[in-house]
């Protein structure tokens, strides 16, 4: 059993509440649904598995029986961009936030509600860390090929050259019309290898 959040709260959102832990250099989240912060474990433990997302360090009913997730607390080497509340990484930093959406796709996931309050950057190298899985979901098939597809577009977009992006959603959703999963999925997979190939946005 997990142990009881400790006092000072330093986050929010729609899916639960975020406190310091008892033990220095973890957070633990609060929930209302089991089933769904079991969920968002899950999908969290994926994303750190591949060096996305902060590791989860225990998960389940803490002392009160309220479904927790406790997770190492990135704020000492990592730190939010833009402004708060519900604006979106822009520039570079929406170019990385998409390279990582799209390897998380690539490993079947979808992940969501990616505003500013959401992703962490390395004070150092710059590179995103994910937090909040609360809207995640498993993606196969016509979903994934969407998923990686969206992910390559808006990077594209974020990196100063929309056109790229515009012609890549075109022709994988053409497949996709048509019923060429495979084929859309080939296109998605060669505009992203491009996408992860940016190092800096295209001057205006």
């Amino acid at each position: 059993m997990l142990r009881k959040a400790g006092q000072r709260m330093i986050g929010e959102g729609a899916y639960g509440q975020v406190f310091e832990s008892v033990i220095p250099g973890r957070v633990t989240k609060v929930g209302e649904d089991i089933r769904a912060m079991e969920e968002e474990a899950d999908f969290q433990r994926r994303a750190s598995d591949m060096g996305l997302a902060p590791a989860v360090t225990d998960a389940g009913l803490n002392d009160d029986y309220m479904p927790t997730i406790e997770m190492r607390d990135l704020r000492a080497n990592y730190e939010r961009h833009g402004p708060e509340g519900r604006g979106f990484p822009e520039g570079m930093d929406a170019v990385k936030v998409n390279q990582q959406l799209g390897q998380l796709a690539l490993n079947n996931m979808y992940l969501g509600d990616r505003h500013n309050n959401n992703v962490f950057y390395n004070k150092m190298t710059g590179r995103p860390q994910q937090i909040d899985f609360g809207i995640a979901r498993n993606v196969e098939g016509y979903d994934q090929v969407q998923a990686l597809a969206n992910a390559t577009s808006d990077g594209f977009e974020a990196a100063g050259i929309p056109e790229m992006g515009d012609m890549l959603r075109g022709i994988v959703f053409d497949y996709l019309e048509g019923g060429q999963v495979e084929e859309a999925m080939d296109v998605a997979k060669q505009g992203f290898s491009r996408l992860q190939k940016i190092k800096k946005v295209a001057p205006y």
